[in-house]
């Protein structure tokens, strides 16, 4: 694990950025004007409670991978996950070039269409087997998954988690600038297969020259008495219902069906008094659910599996664990790369360096100018890995800077292609990062492997950006 070790990386990040509070001053807006709060670096103390702050936070991103690890875990012990996917080898032993593009478009059109990549991560270790067992290498399985989520978020097109927050901090419809997304996202997954493709055709891994294969969270374990088809039943209700689920429908397109039902159920009562509220307890409504809702579901469908396959406790409880036990580096990542985002949000309380370094660069030109505002979007990137948060703190400092609003529907494209493209390399991205951590990849690896397809993406997204800019 010595080799694939992303400890380093996250630490050199972080360090970087307790430097920077030592040079670059702390600042906020206030009543529509900047005020420079002078020099608020983080001190020796800080480097060991940052971590802590960070666990305590973000630990809900680790435990539902966890949960997947787990979920995968009791799917190995019932048997008759293996036969799904030797069948599914079998059918593409011959045509597995097809596979590898129908996984690429699969993925890519979820995440641009749905967003949710957390829940994406629970078909990562399926598709990941099936393409490893047809002979591809780790970072082509890798690239194929997550990386096709990461072109999905870069051409977002309906994500929930792209446009509910652009909506909700910029007040832009959904269908802003959608035919512009789309021609975009045809482009950039066009480009994108025909990388991988490319790359694909020229690997010859180290496991396959020695004829073995470390495939993550898959045992072969077959048991032919059993049917396969009560755990494709569940697994693809539980995906439908998560999506429904965890895809906001109120700020996507108004639908509020689901949130009214969800009352008037809990309204029920008898004699005044609320009894399904009290039996159930705080449940959120369908499009509301969050990661702890995916983690709760994900436990679920691990128990309702062993009942269904007739597992006993002892096995059921030794298989998740075990699953859990194989995703525990993953979860530890996928918990730190948030703490250049606790550094400046719960260390530098009140104003931070990103809010002086964007004043600064918004206010070099008069107007809204692409390549200052690129720049910002890139820096602000790596603080904030979550658009959620990103849209939020850009929102309050575009909205200072530029007082006219015709110039937010172009201002929040320039925002998601920038997150999007640095989701591909930064060290605080959540899926990447997490990504490397499951198939035990090096960050430098990925980093010379990705660069050709990254600089075509920009060069592809900054012509956009130009032709969008012309209309303004």
């Amino acid at each position: 694990m010595k080799k694939y070790n992303l400890i380093k990386v996250l630490g050199i990040t972080f360090f970087i950025a307790v430097l920077l509070t030592w040079i670059i001053p702390a600042g906020q807006f206030s009543e529509g004007t900047f005020h420079s709060e002078g020099i608020a670096p983080l001190g020796v103390l800080d480097l060991f409670r940052t971590p802590l702050i960070t666990f305590a936070n973000f630990i809900q991103y680790g435990m539902a991978f966890l949960a997947i690890g787990g979920l995968y875990g009791v799917m190995n012990k019932t048997g008759v996950y293996s036969i799904i996917v030797d069948k599914i080898v079998k059918k593409f032993k011959e045509k597995k070039q097809s596979f590898l593009i129908f996984t690429i478009i699969l993925f890519t059109l979820l995440s641009s269409l749905v967003g949710i990549n957390m829940l994406l991560f629970v078909l990562v270790p399926f598709f990941a087997t099936v393409l490893l067992l047809l002979g591809y290498s780790k970072i082509t399985s890798l690239v194929t998954t997550v990386g096709s989520m990461l072109v999905g978020e870069l051409g977002a097109t309906y994500s929930s988690s792209v446009n509910t927050p652009l909506r909700y901090f910029f007040n832009i419809s959904v269908h802003n600038e959608i035919i512009t997304r789309i021609i975009f996202l045809i482009i950039i997954a066009t480009l994108f297969v025909m990388f991988v493709l490319h790359s694909a055709k020229k690997e010859v891994t180290d496991d396959e020259k020695k004829g073995k294969l470390d495939i993550p969270l898959y045992k072969k374990n077959v048991k032919k008495d059993r049917t396969p088809l009560p755990l494709i039943i569940v697994c693809a209700f539980a995906l439908l219902l998560l999506l429904i689920g965890m895809f906001d429908w109120v700020y996507s397109f108004d639908i509020n069906v689901f949130r009214e039902m969800h009352q008037s159920i809990m309204e029920v009562n008898i004699n005044g008094f609320p009894i399904i509220s009290n039996l159930i307890g705080s449940v959120n409504s369908l499009g509301n659910w969050s990661i702890y809702d995916l983690t709760l579901i994900l436990i679920m469908i691990s128990l309702v599996l062993a009942w269904l396959y007739s597992l006993n406790l002892k096995d059921t409880i030794d298989s998740f664990i075990d699953g859990a036990k194989e995703m525990l580096p993953v979860a530890l990542y996928a918990t730190l790369v948030n703490i250049l985002f606790s550094a400046i949000y719960f260390g530098q309380s009140g104003g931070d360096i990103f809010t002086t370094i964007s004043n600064f660069l918004l206010n070099i030109t008069e107007s809204l100018n692409m390549v200052t505002m690129s720049l910002v979007s890139i820096i602000g990137s790596f603080f904030y890995n979550d658009f959620i948060q990103f849209s939020n703190v850009l929102s309050s400092i575009t909205s200072t800077v530029y007082d006219n609003t015709l110039l937010y529907p172009k201002i929040v494209l320039i925002l998601q292609f920038m997150h999007g493209l640095v989701m591909f390399v930064a060290p605080t991205s959540i899926l990447l990062i997490s990504g490397l951590a499951y198939f035990k990849i090096s960050y430098k690896e990925w980093l010379q492997y990705i660069w050709k397809f990254l600089i075509k993406a920009l060069l592809i997204s900054i012509v956009v950006l130009i032709i969008m800019m012309l209309f303004i």
